[in-house]
């Protein structure tokens, strides 16, 4: 149980200077506790730091983002006392239930919010199928084999249903077509409720791609604007740049409102960057290096972005509902919350997001998922923004600062999977499912 941490300076010469402070939360992961920003610090100076209130933890991380010339820390003092309680921390009371087998490269599981039931899986390689009371049924909801590219990190990637449907029977989904390039469509559904009208396709947005890696593809509603985000990755080469590229759509997170039928999307007045000379008005938010998940809180219409790191850092993002778009999330310059290796960091950090939550490559190497949970389990879950590792298959609760007693960014490890972990999603009664993309499995995550 962490009390205090006090930070002996050695720095040449004297100057403002910012620092982060992150806590290991004996699962694994880590989670930004305090940024100190533009503290005037000299030689010798001892920065104490008090952790109200104390905090379980296993490991500290001092980050250096700012400074005059050089800072390092003559001693690092960490004030504790044992934490009786971090077994029962360990024990989430959670488990992992096979629900239905039988899918090929499962990449997703979502409904579509009409009271029917239906839980829809995305297979990579070309369909979504339905399955509905435990049973896969026959006839796929959407194939598009004719037009999709697979596999790897390419294919047929997404499908969301918009706030509007059933009403209006219309659907988007995000695939890699046959030239490579990122697609987002919209279909119709037919007569049949359980199948899509093939013919009814019409592409919306395309992204150019200039490798097969990092395209991204990840669609949401937001539950409060009702416009449609879409995260798109670099596209594979770093050195690019194009996270902080304003004329490209490539390496962000973007919003577009799809409503009016007539056109394919019209970019929203209130975008951050709709009335700005040389950026794409669609942008929402930059910095993004293969967004493989995002989800919103469907209570608050907080939003939680996850990143896939590089070699080293996987990282989980966050932006309020009460947010107005623009955030950096920092990719080149930032992997996760250290300078990315072959891109230094120089002054650059100043106006950067950083992530809330974070693991390295000892803990897994693809951060996937994610859900909100609010469902009708018990109290301490809700509210828990549930992400993954696709390599390790490890699962893990990431709890706001409201919803702490300790009003702090915190994690638990909530199961471990058997296999690789795709993504995280969940049926109309909010309950929790992962895609085992190895097995061709649906997982329900279940208390005991």
């Amino acid at each position: 149980m962490i009390h205090s941490v006090e930070l002996v300076t050695a720095q040449a010469p004297p100057g403002p200077t910012t620092h982060e402070v992150w806590l290991g939360n004996a699962t694994g992961t880590r989670t930004l506790y305090k940024r100190l920003s533009d503290v005037y610090t000299e030689d010798g100076q001892t920065l104490n730091i008090v952790i109200v209130p104390p905090r379980v933890a296993d490991e500290v991380l001092v980050l250096t983002l700012e400074s005059p010339c050089w800072v390092a820390w003559r001693e690092l003092r960490v004030f504790w006392s044992p934490a009786a309680n971090l077994a029962e921390r360990l024990e989430s009371g959670l488990k992992l239930v096979k629900n239905v087998s039988g899918f090929e490269f499962p990449v997703q599981v979502t409904q579509a919010g009409d009271g029917s039931g239906r839980i829809f899986v995305v297979e990579q390689k070309n369909s979504v199928l339905i399955m509905q009371d435990g049973v896969i049924q026959d006839d796929p909801f959407l194939d598009i084999a004719d037009r999709v590219s697979c596999c790897g990190e390419q294919g047929l990637l997404n499908l969301a249903f918009p706030p509007s449907f059933p009403a209006i029977p219309i659907l988007y989904v995000s695939y890699t077509s046959i030239d490579g390039v990122t697609v987002v469509s919209r279909f119709a559904t037919s007569g049949d409720p359980n199948k899509v009208d093939q013919d009814s396709g019409e592409i919306i947005l395309t992204i150019d791609q200039p490798d097969a890696m990092h395209n991204g593809g990840h669609l949401a509603f937001g539950p409060q604007d009702g416009f449609l985000y879409i995260g798109s990755g670099d596209g594979g080469l770093w050195y690019e740049n194009a996270g902080q590229e304003p004329t490209s759509l490539r390496g962000k997170i973007l919003r577009i409102d799809v409503r009016d039928p007539e056109i394919p999307y019209r970019v929203p007045d209130r975008n951050p960057y709709s009335q700005i000379y040389d950026f794409r008005g669609e942008i929402w938010a930059q910095g993004i290096r293969n967004p493989w998940g995002f989800a919103f809180d469907p209570q608050t219409g907080d939003l939680f972005i996850l990143d896939v790191g590089n070699s080293h850092r996987e990282e989980v993002n966050f932006q309020p509902a009460t947010g107005e778009g623009g955030e950096n999330y920092g990719w080149p310059i930032m992997e996760g919350p250290i300078c990315f290796e072959y891109w230094p960091c120089d002054q650059r950090v100043v106006g950067l997001t950083a992530p809330v939550a974070e693991f390295d490559h000892t803990q897994g190497g693809a951060v996937v998922g994610g859900a909100v949970y609010r469902g009708s389990g018990s109290p301490e879950l809700q509210g828990l923004f549930l992400f993954a590792d696709f390599c390790s298959g490890r699962i893990w609760g990431l709890k706001p600062p409201q919803l702490d007693s300790q009003n702090v960014w915190q994690t638990e490890r909530l199961a471990n999977a058997s296999v690789p972990i795709r993504r995280v999603g969940k049926d109309e009664e909010a309950n929790i499912y992962v895609t085992g993309y190895q097995d061709g499995a649906v997982y329900m995550l279940v208390e005991q």
